[in-house]
């Protein structure tokens, strides 16, 4: 399907030039910036608040661009009258709380800029679509924006996680023009059709349930089955609607 296979994890390598770089001392006060380690700057709930505020509405922009130009790609096959690849758009921005969480599991400097520069999934989108022609559909669209810059890209979808999760998973540079300066700046995609949404949300509701109730039932085979299931009942359809397109 589309060379599927080829792209089944595409590690892009990173361009180490400056401006790839995101300079934490333009869009935090001076003082700060000077000493920028989160856990000291947490325990100063005021200069918390106005240290991190412009990193998080910098992402924010980021994630708004990135949204933007999936409406375009929508509005596109409105225009043109034909079935739209998107069925819906969700979107999600890292508290500081989660970010600082990050740090420390990767054993990263507790700073702002390794937050900035290490953290690619500070600003998250999810494009849910209805088949799995869609998802490629899309992820080539975004390929063939010059301005992006593509990070990684890993295809769960077909080379799905042990635990039978789907998606494509792609890390996206975006130009954003913030505090008078252009930043690339990282930003997360998880494209994944309807039935794929509805596996993750279920397993992770079940995954909880476990945890919560210390339920030592073992559920990892089922939900790898369930997933197999899903997928095989999705290229059914996908063939159903390729015979009616045709």
């Amino acid at each position: 399907m589309e060379e599927q296979g080829k792209q089944q994890e595409i590690e892009i390598e990173e361009v180490t030039a400056q401006e790839n770089v995101i300079a934490v001392r333009d869009l935090v006060p001076m003082r700060a910036a000077m000493d920028d380690s989160m856990e000291r700057i947490a325990d100063m709930k005021d200069q918390f608040s106005q240290t991190i505020d412009p990193i998080l509405r910098m992402y924010n922009a980021a994630m708004c661009a990135t949204t933007a130009r999936l409406e375009i790609i929508e509005d596109e096959f409105k225009y043109r009258k034909l079935r739209c690849p998107i069925h819906h758009i969700d979107t999600r921005l890292k508290s500081a709380k989660s970010i600082l969480g990050k740090l420390q599991k990767k054993d990263l400097d507790l700073t702002l800029s390794a937050a900035c520069n290490n953290i690619y999934d500070i600003a998250g989108i999810r494009v849910v679509c209805s088949y799995i022609k869609d998802v490629y559909l899309i992820r080539d669209r975004l390929m063939a924006q010059d301005d992006i810059m593509i990070i990684q890209i890993k295809d769960y979808i077909e080379t799905p996680k042990e635990n039978g999760y789907r998606s494509l998973h792609m890390v996206i540079r975006v130009p954003v023009y913030f505090m008078n300066k252009k930043q690339l700046v990282p930003v997360e995609l998880q494209i994944r059709t309807l039935a794929m949404d509805l596996w993750a949300s279920l397993e992770h509701d079940i995954k909880y349930k476990c945890l919560y109730q210390a339920e030592t039932e073992d559920f990892s085979e089922e939900l790898k089955e369930c997933s197999r299931l899903i997928y095989e009942a999705e290229e059914k359809m996908e063939i159903m609607n390729r015979t009616l397109e045709a």
